[in-house]
């Protein structure tokens, strides 16, 4: 179960041993920290050092995001006995291991774009036979990087990573150019970054902000080093370790997620404002966006037999890495699913 504290007033406290939402209005909840695996303060939401001193005896993490997702701090239960693991991790910079980790991780997320992109055009065929052709077109575009991505080798990371980045940039170029066809009553032409500067990137980046701090804590929990990756250079402060893995999610998790509340109308142009210059979505929009996402994060996936929700295949694939890493599985195979 997820906490969400979110709102002017929200406030996070403690009595006993039962951690208590409460507002200037009263108490709202009141809830065993044995029942929680995470917390979300977004907003103008607050928690008293009891809360957190509660919720990490009870090994429940901690995520703070702003208004427009930016994940601002993510508190951990203390470190895991993780020494080999991450030695293995920084030796791997060096190694073959780490330009086979990122090739894998461009692969799955080439893969899993590929995937969406063939559900939304089946979807189309009958209602809008003009996009679900351009769908169908650029799956086809996407599948010949797949293969250009197959010939990239090198003894270290340092051999490959341009070219990774050259083809996944290439696949994001046909990915975000058609989809832009679902997104246009919002004024999407193309990814925005960080400042969204219309309603979905503004969507977008707080699922990603989110999905962010899912992945944080599955990289913690598997004993890796979140600021040491593969994929994405190493800079003062960047957890690349983290990014790395998020790019596998980032198409299933997340932009499906925008693109169904879109097509549905689930959410309208007047739930979201322009402030300095950043579109954010307004307090009520957001808290919808947070409710119906985090029930996402729950729903069942199917992995070969078995049946796992999006927050354990996020922890699986971060243990499956830790794993390859010591030497215990021959092979890492990022995560990609089809419908």
């Amino acid at each position: 179960m997820r906490l969400v504290i979110d709102g002017f007033g929200k406030f996070l406290g403690v009595k006993g041993e039962t951690l208590v939402v409460k507002e200037t209005s009263g108490t709202l909840q009141r809830i065993s920290p044995q029942n929680l695996e995470q917390v979300i303060i977004s907003g103008k939401g607050s928690v008293s050092t009891d809360a957190l001193q509660l919720l990490a005896k009870n090994g429940v993490n901690v995520l703070i995001v702003d208004f427009r997702g930016d994940m601002m701090a993510v508190l951990m239960p203390p470190m895991m006995k993780t020494v080999s693991t991450r030695k293995e991790q920084y030796f791997a910079y060096r190694d073959k291991r780490g330009l086979v980790i990122a090739r894998e991780i461009v692969r799955a997320k080439i893969k899993n774009q590929k995937a969406v992109l063939y559900t939304l055009a089946k979807r189309r065929v009958d209602t809008n036979p003009i996009l679900a052709e351009r769908l169908y077109s650029a799956t086809e575009e996407i599948e010949k990087l797949l293969n250009d991505l197959a010939t990239i080798e090198g003894e270290k990371i340092e051999d490959g990573r341009e070219n990774l980045l050259n083809i996944e940039g290439r696949a994001a170029q046909q990915y975000w150019g058609v989809v832009s066809g679902i997104l246009k009553e919002f004024g999407f032409r193309d990814r925005s970054g960080r400042y969204a500067t219309d309603p979905a990137n503004s969507m977008l980046n707080y699922g990603y902000g989110i999905l962010m701090g899912e992945v944080w804590r599955a990289v913690h929990y598997a004993g890796l080093d979140p600021y040491g990756g593969f994929l994405h250079a190493d800079k003062p402060g960047k957890p690349s370790m983290v990014l790395d893995l998020m790019e596998e999610f980032r198409p299933h998790v997340v932009d499906k997620f925008v693109f169904k509340l879109a097509s549905k109308k689930m959410v309208s142009k007047d739930g979201f404002e322009m402030l300095d210059g950043v579109c954010l979505m307004k307090e009520e929009t957001r808290r919808l966006f947070l409710q119906e996402f985090l029930s996402e994060l729950q729903s069942s996936i199917r992995l070969g037999e078995c049946k796992l929700n999006w927050s354990d295949t996020i922890l699986r694939q971060a243990r499956q890495i830790a794993k390859f890493l010591r030497g215990e599985v021959p092979r890492y195979e990022g995560f990609t699913q089809y419908w």
